[in-house]
């Protein structure tokens, strides 16, 4: 539930920020959890796309050295614009008590930045995480357009509910919606979702683009889990790997009116 961001007590207890793509910071009670930082142009000088064809469409909104006071980021999959190096280096140097925690798949690229293996957490799903500040970590398994799993049962694409204390936080990560996806998340009452909307087609998947959920699934998913308030991420840095916000927002203000939702501006802070 949204309240009065003029209230210091509320402000102290539970604030977001989005910082661009589907990277966020929440900060709770104290502890701090950045998800899927990207705060570089790293993804544009990426090869073998179309000239031009990742071009940042702002900058990002804070530099990772401003970011001093982190205690956990946690990490959805080894995706450049989820996990970058560049972002992770310096953050891990800002931040030097902070951890890292991610799929198996993420951890040897931890490694290669400089991150020492007692600062690295490798996550599954099925296996909670008890932090700091009350803070449980579930992760939940994500469809990013397949659920990929090696031969030990690790997952290599992660989403995460947090529950913290009497507040329930879905971020997606990168995922598309599934009957099973679903099941996972029914024993929970999620009050803010993260969803991305940038959705998939023929055209991106031929250029090695996964896709995810598009803006109508996503606000369906929103409503059919009750979500008490949705956040679209995944739509507004990359123009060539989006399908906008206007389908998200016809889908929410008419067949599932009454959902709440809130749309991020980047550099953003929210009070919930």
């Amino acid at each position: 539930m949204i309240h009065d961001p003029s209230t210091a007590t509320i402000q102290a207890q539970t604030s977001i920020q989005y910082i661009g793509q589907v990277g966020v910071i929440i900060r709770r009670n104290g502890f701090h959890v950045a998800i899927d930082p990207y705060l570089t142009d790293s993804v544009d000088r990426l090869t073998g796309y179309p000239e031009g064809y990742w071009t940042r469409g702002y900058a990002p909104p804070v530099h990772p050295s401003e970011l001093k006071d982190l205690h956990l980021v946690l990490l959805t999959h080894e995706h450049q614009d989820h996990l970058d190096p560049e972002t992770l280096a310096v953050l891990a140097e800002a931040s030097p008590a902070c951890k890292f925690g991610g799929p198996l798949a993420c951890r040897q690229l931890l490694a290669d930045i400089g991150i020492s293996p007692d600062r690295i957490l490798v996550l599954r799903y099925g296996a909670s995480l008890q932090s700091d500040a009350d803070l449980i970590i579930h992760p939940i398994a994500s469809w990013h357009e397949e659920r990929e799993m090696d031969e030990d049962g690790w997952d290599r694409y992660l989403g995460y509910i947090l529950q913290w204390d009497g507040l329930t936080i879905y971020h997606a990560g990168d995922t598309l919606v599934q009957d099973e996806l679903i099941e996972m998340l029914q024993p929970y009452r999620i009050d803010i979702g993260m969803l991305p909307i940038n959705g998939r087609d023929l055209f991106r998947n031929r250029l090695g683009v996964v896709g995810n959920m598009n803006a109508y699934e996503a606000a369906a998913f929103a409503a059919e889990l009750r979500m008490d308030v949705v956040i679209p991420l995944h739509y507004d840095l990359y123009p060539n790997n989006s399908e906008g916000i206007a389908g998200f927002m016809d889908a929410l203000l008419g067949k599932f009116r009454g959902q709440k939702f809130h749309l991020f501006q980047p550099g953003e802070t929210r009070f919930f």
